[in-house]
């Protein structure tokens, strides 16, 4: 932990990421925090579906690949340890603890929550989903993604949960670089194209063949607006994981996502719509408890 904290409070953005009761591996584009010195996430409750089955398996991995967030030189990181996942439905915990850090990292809250009368109007906006490590943690180094629209976190299933690694992408735009360890006419291209069942070469970030048995694994892209994050678009590829690829049988966004600046009426509709959820969520996490 003592090489891992000081990346993540440096880190804008990062990836949590998981295996589901059934084995399925999932990720989630997230803003690093810490609470009290100690690694977490706070998701709004509009993500709450999106994590349910991270409360009950209760061990994750926390990873910082985007080159952006990492020092020249420097590789990334992965923690995977057991976590807790609290649920702040008040707001206090995230309010008193974690609002600033978010503020100075996610530029779009800053519309929501950066004074008294913002938090009362957005008060939808406070409640979080914290998601902490704690116990004993594993921390293995990754080689950096420098290129969101072609490299992607891998996340497989491992003897103590999620195993991460960082690849490239064979045919998923963004042009080729000595080190993306794949030609851009050696496969598919992972978007609107890709049929299911479709066969997406994959090479580990610096050349190495990538090995696999078969087994559900999760490709898992993001890519953020400079420097404001208006725009933070993910795209993912699931399926069996095969010696030097993976069979795309699902398939969500696209690695050339629009990254343009949103309309006036567009950042309205985005708005009521994240607050709805948020509410739904509330409203479902209150009555459970």
């Amino acid at each position: 932990m003592d090489e891992f904290v000081p990346l993540w409070r440096r880190a804008l953005t990062a990836e949590l990421c998981w295996l589901d009761t059934d084995g399925t591996p999932r990720a989630l584009a997230t803003t690093p925090l810490l609470d009290r010195g100690v690694p977490c996430v706070a998701l709004p409750y509009s993500r709450a579906a999106e994590v349910a089955g991270l409360r009950r398996v209760g061990r994750a991995a926390f990873a910082v690949t985007d080159s952006r967030s990492v020092p020249d030189g420097e590789s990334g990181l992965a923690c995977t340890a057991t976590v807790e996942v609290v649920d702040d439905t008040e707001g206090d915990l995230f309010a008193v603890e974690l609002l600033g850090q978010e503020l100075r990292k996610y530029p779009p809250s800053r519309a929501l929550a950066d004074s008294p009368l913002l938090c009362r109007e957005n008060w939808w906006w406070l409640p979080r989903i914290v998601v902490r490590l704690t116990g004993t943690v594993r921390t293995v180094p990754l080689t950096v993604r420098t290129n969101p629209a072609r490299h992607a976190l891998l996340v497989r299933p491992g003897q103590d949960g999620p195993r991460p690694a960082t690849v490239a992408v064979a045919g998923a735009g963004g042009g080729s670089s000595p080190d993306d360890g794949a030609s851009p006419d050696d496969g598919a291209y992972p978007g609107d194209g890709v049929a299911p069942g479709t066969a997406v070469p994959l090479r580990l970030i610096g050349g190495d063949q990538l090995h696999g048995d078969g087994t559900d694994a999760l490709v898992f892209g993001h890519d953020y607006s400079i420097p404001d994050l208006e725009r933070w678009e993910t795209w993912d590829l699931a399926g069996p994981l095969r010696d030097g690829g993976i069979v795309a049988d699902h398939r969500r966004g696209a690695p050339d996502a629009e990254l343009a600046p949103l309309g006036l009426w567009q950042r309205i509709r985005a708005q009521h719509r994240l607050a709805s959820r948020c509410k739904r969520g509330i409203m479902a996490a209150d009555t459970h408890r």
